[in-house]
């Protein structure tokens, strides 16, 4: 089924527990005709499957939806000391 949508639980980045509600629109298609000099055309547009949340915020870490959103859209953010441990474990010269 095109462009449906359904309500449902994705896990939180931080806490790794299934807990917040989202909305999951899937992928949908449109055309559109298009009159140009020499006919008729039609296009066929895509728009992309997109999830959406609905809880404001997490009920075990208390983070935010903002918050939420930006670790699921960038993923989390590592610290310096584990980007610097990562590099000694690989065998990689810490100093240029």
């Amino acid at each position: 089924m095109l462009g449906a949508s359904e309500i449902i639980e994705i896990q939180c980045p931080f806490c790794k527990e299934n807990v917040l509600k989202a909305i999951h629109k899937e992928q949908t298609f449109k055309s559109q005709k298009i009159r140009i000099t020499s006919g008729r055309s039609t296009n066929n547009i895509k728009s992309p499957a997109r999830t959406e949340i609905i809880s404001e915020s997490c009920p075990n870490c208390g983070k935010t939806k903002k918050e939420i959103e930006k670790a699921l859209k960038e993923g989390k953010q590592v610290s310096r000391e584990q980007i610097i441990e990562r590099m000694k474990k690989a065998g990689l010269p810490l100093r240029f």
